[in-house]
């Protein structure tokens, strides 16, 4: 399955990711996943670059997610965004 985002949604997940480098959400673990998240409409086919990009966001928190928080991010990621998405 390829997903290719528009345009318009590749310039707004740019504007996203200035906004996280900028204005750090408080909550790390969501301020990872829309890192996250945004880098894979800059990058659909290259999760690798998608995931450097994240990880290029998450470093420069005061605190970054260390490799347990980030496979928390992302179970909250498939549990409770998830969940809300198919309701």
């Amino acid at each position: 399955m390829s997903f290719q985002p528009t345009k318009e949604q590749q310039n707004e997940a740019l504007a996203g990711l200035f906004e996280l480098y900028y204005n750090p959400l408080e909550d790390r673990y969501d301020h990872y996943l829309y890192a996250f998240l945004n880098s894979l409409m800059l990058y659909p086919d290259d999760t690798k670059q998608a995931l450097a990009l994240a990880e290029k966001l998450n470093n420069q928190l005061a605190k970054p997610l260390n490799a347990l928080e980030k496979e928390l991010a992302y179970q909250k990621l498939e549990t409770g965004w998830f969940d809300d998405l198919s309701n």
